[in-house]
């Protein structure tokens, strides 16, 4: 089984030693070239969206279309710095939802979900953290706002060198987890091609 999930957020610069603000949607709608791919493979991709996204009418409108004629399935996407209420510090350890405070983590999310709830019509049940960024309370948000799958994981990862979650010991098939567990994971998946296709068993940590 193939899953395809596009990461559908504003444009921003990453490098700007300014806070990372939007500065754009415009590439939303250029989706369309990827749906002709899709539709030839017979691909029905999910798009996961982050605030501006969902709530910029350039945006939502054209991916409300396109899941009303049922091209997609729509999730979402929590950029922490561009997802209200907007009241952390803009830092590096500040972009990754799990390490912010629970109540702010949730609230953002509450947010998120309305926004794309009201704007795009449709109660998103697929989350992936900005960043990858996981945290020790982002299960139980998920399940009481009613969230059934996460694409979060990145196995064999480690980002704690930039503030991110460890996935060493995550494995890459899908698993169940949290209390019951109710919450499906779906790994992304991660390779070595070339001269390192037969060390795809050895973690990665991000440089």
């Amino acid at each position: 089984m193939l899953v395809v999930v596009v990461d559908t957020e504003a444009e921003f610069d990453w490098e700007a030693a300014r806070p990372r603000r939007a500065i754009g949607v415009t590439s939303v709608r250029c989706q369309d070239r990827a749906l002709r791919i899709f539709e030839r493979y017979a691909v029905r991709p999910t798009f996961v969206l982050d605030y501006p996204v969902s709530s910029t009418p350039e945006a939502y409108e054209f991916l409300r279309d396109l899941h009303r004629s049922g091209a997609c399935e729509i999730g979402a996407h929590l950029q922490p710095w561009d997802n209200p209420p907007l009241v952390e510090q803009i830092t590096d350890e500040n972009s990754y939802p799990g390490n912010l405070p629970f109540e702010l983590e949730r609230e953002k999310l509450v947010q998120l979900t309305h926004s794309i709830e009201t704007n795009v019509g449709v109660r998103p049940r697929i989350y992936k953290a900005g960043r990858y960024g996981v945290g020790r309370a982002t299960a139980g948000i998920l399940v009481e706002l009613g969230y059934e799958i996460d694409v979060s994981v990145v196995p064999g990862t480690d980002l704690t060198c930039k503030f991110g979650p460890d996935f060493t010991h995550c494995r890459a098939s899908p698993y169940w987890f949290g209390k019951d567990p109710t919450l499906l994971e779906i790994p992304l998946s991660i390779g070595y091609t070339g001269l390192l296709a037969g060390t795809g068993n050895l973690p990665i940590r991000s440089q």
